[in-house]
């Protein structure tokens, strides 16, 4: 949870994973969210970067996400931090009633 001022205002969540091809330890980005008041401003970036520190710390090698088809903004956003599209993106939860989510991968470097 990131707080400013005493106060919530953006969160995020992963989950450990297997890596493309089921080898390897990974973690998958869940969710990012900011309060609209907030965005705009680098915070979902600093979650994102939070949340990849701890899967590291877990021994995790890369991260996946998706991005959901109405957010398309999002690809742009998670391309610049280092994600690339990857169609193999295997994910532990999907709405089949939505469309097919874009799916991103992003290999952590040491």
């Amino acid at each position: 949870m990131l707080i400013r001022g005493g106060l919530p205002i953006g969160s995020g969540r992963w989950v450990p994973v297997p890596g493309p091809g089921r080898a390897g330890r990974w973690m998958e980005v869940k969710r990012i969210g900011v309060l609209p008041e907030f965005q705009k401003q680098g915070f979902g970036a600093v979650i994102l970067a939070t949340l990849e520190a701890q899967g590291r710390e877990t021994g995790a090698v890369g991260a996946q996400l998706a991005v959901r088809a109405d957010q398309p903004r999002l690809v742009d956003f998670y391309a610049a931090l280092g994600y690339s599209g990857a169609d193999d993106v295997e994910l532990t939860t999907h709405n089949p009633l939505s469309l097919p989510p874009f799916g991103m991968r992003k290999i952590f470097k040491d």
